[in-house]
């Protein structure tokens, strides 16, 4: 009994732990994701002397592929603002990031 109570009790600490690193290393994996799109928005405007206005823009040709935020799985990113003649800013609609 006390040896599966012990079990219970690390298993009670552990999970919600594990849970907060699996959180916050998804955010840190979308703010990448928004870092590597603004990059190479910089890329496409130095190329086009205009930026680029959906995120689709920038694929293939200055990304390989399109980038996924980790927590959402699905086409996430956005461009919020700017675009054009202005340097774009991307979003994350899952986690509301912007850069």
């Amino acid at each position: 009994m006390i040896v599966i109570l012990i079990v219970g009790i690390l298993v009670g600490i552990a999970v919600p732990v594990f849970i907060s690193a699996r959180s916050s290393s998804e955010e840190k994996v979308c703010q990448a994701n928004l870092r590597t799109m603004k990059s190479a928005a910089n890329v496409y405007g130095a190329s086009f002397e205009s930026y680029p206005t959906s995120v689709s823009d920038l694929y293939p040709d200055y990304l390989q592929q399109i980038p996924v935020c980790p927590a959402n799985r699905s086409g996430s990113y956005i461009i919020s603002s700017g675009g054009g003649d202005d340097m774009p800013t991307f979003s994350c609609t899952f986690h509301h990031f912007e850069f």
